[in-house]
Formats: structure tokens, sequence, C-alpha cells
């Protein structure tokens, strides 16, 4: 017969491990996506001020759907001459691409933001959808 004493200290050790489980989980599930060049994944504030910023600072060169009559500028197209990985897109996204009229956004916008406007940015390419 169990008393009292012994069954709380069961279920503390099943919870315990249980959260043990679930934070070993969580890590494995943020190591592979990191390791498929998925960046930080943005809160909903970025994406709602990525959606303005992408209005208000792209959209004047890329077009609001993207699609930018030059080739060089156009998302939808499929041609990604820096990487279409997350990852890449936000390096170019905050490095800027020398030698052309994509400057650099480290400075002006958090790594949240960043990561909000790559994914709008290949949400363009029906490829990657």
């Amino acid at each position: 017969m169990l008393n009292g004493r012994m069954v709380g200290a069961a279920c503390l050790a099943l919870v315990m491990v249980a959260g043990a489980g679930s934070s070993l989980l969580m890590a494995q599930a943020k190591k592979k996506a990191g390791s498929k060049g998925a960046g930080p994944v943005p809160t909903a504030a970025d994406i709602e001020s990525a959606e303005e910023i992408y209005k208000t600072k792209c959209a004047v060169c890329h077009t609001l759907e993207g699609n930018s009559p030059i080739p060089n500028m156009n998302f939808a197209d499929g041609e990604w001459r820096h990487g279409s990985t997350i990852k890449d897109v936000m390096h170019t996204i905050q490095n800027g691409v020398q030698g052309t009229a994509m400057m650099p956004f480290k400075t002006q916008f958090s790594e949240g933001e960043i990561a909000a406007l790559a994914r709008k940015v290949r949400s363009f390419d029906p490829k990657l959808k």
C-alpha cells in the first residue's frame, strides 16, 4: 500500500522527467530548425512591423508583390543570387549588396524584424511556399 508521501514523490518524479523530456525536445527542434537555415523565429510584433517596413522601405524597388521588372530585384522569379534560405536572405538584408542599390539595414531593424522580412521576401517565390 502506498502512502500519500510516496504518491506525491512519485508524481513529482514523473513531472520532473516529463519536463526534462519536453525541454530536450524543444532544444532538439530549435537545433534542427537552425541547421536548415531557418534563422530566428520572429514574434507577432516583428511580423507586423516587417509588413509596414516592407511597404515603406522595400516595395519602392521590389514592388508590393515582390515581382520587380528588374531581374535582380524580383523575388517571384525563383532566381536567388545570394541564397534563398532564411539565413541567406537575412544576411542580404542585414549587410546589403556592395555595388548595388541594396543597402545594409542591420542598424535600422531588429533581428526579429529582419527575420520576418526574410520570410516575407521568400513568400513571393512560389517555389519556396
